[in-house]
């Protein structure tokens, strides 16, 4: 994933740290605190179908930093969102990428700029634990209320219960005699 050498144009491009493109796809890399402004800028520029929102954890990866180039103070990020918007009229595509520090994951919700948002940050905060600020009701969404920790955080303790497995396994999984 290498910036590109392209300039950006309109206010997204006045808004972006880096950009650049990949298979094809374009991507912009924004500060946090800009966020809407952002968002905004690219539904200007005509991306106005919300695809998703999602969250990529790096703490796993070599040396632990996200792959961001820009400039931080303190610790590296260690959360990156990515929100994929569209232009269906021009048939393109961008993700809009904004990175967190590990400590407290926090950045403006979108949910009035793109309805459908609403839903893609319960599951983003449910799962990673990242609070979107303004939200209206950021409540959990796929595990139960009492469920503690955010499971899909690479510092989620793995574990399971055993299984029993039945004996009964080869009668179930092979196939009858006239099939």
């Amino acid at each position: 994933m290498s910036p590109s050498k392209t300039a950006l144009k309109g206010d997204l491009g006045k808004i972006a740290v880096e950009h650049g493109v990949i298979a094809g796809d374009e991507w912009v890399t924004v500060p946090a605190a800009q966020i809407r402004e952002a968002l905004e800028a690219a539904r200007a520029d005509g991306y106005s179908f919300f695809s998703f929102i999602t969250c990529v954890d790096h703490l796993a990866r070599d040396g632990g930093e996200a792959p961001f180039t820009g400039s931080w103070e303190g610790d590296p990020p260690r959360f990156e969102m990515v929100y994929e918007l569209r232009d269906m009229e021009r048939v393109r595509l961008i993700r809009i990428r904004a990175f967190l520090p590990a400590d407290d994951p926090v950045i403006a919700s979108a949910h009035d700029l793109f309805g459908p948002a609403n839903w893609d940050e319960r599951e983003v905060w449910d799962l990673f634990g990242v609070r979107f600020e303004g939200h209206p009701d950021l409540t959990r969404i796929l595990l139960p209320d009492d469920w503690e920790g955010h499971p899909l955080r690479r510092d989620y303790p793995v574990g399971g219960d055993p299984v029993d497995f039945s004996q009964e396994h080869q009668e179930w999984q092979t196939a009858p005699p006239r099939a």
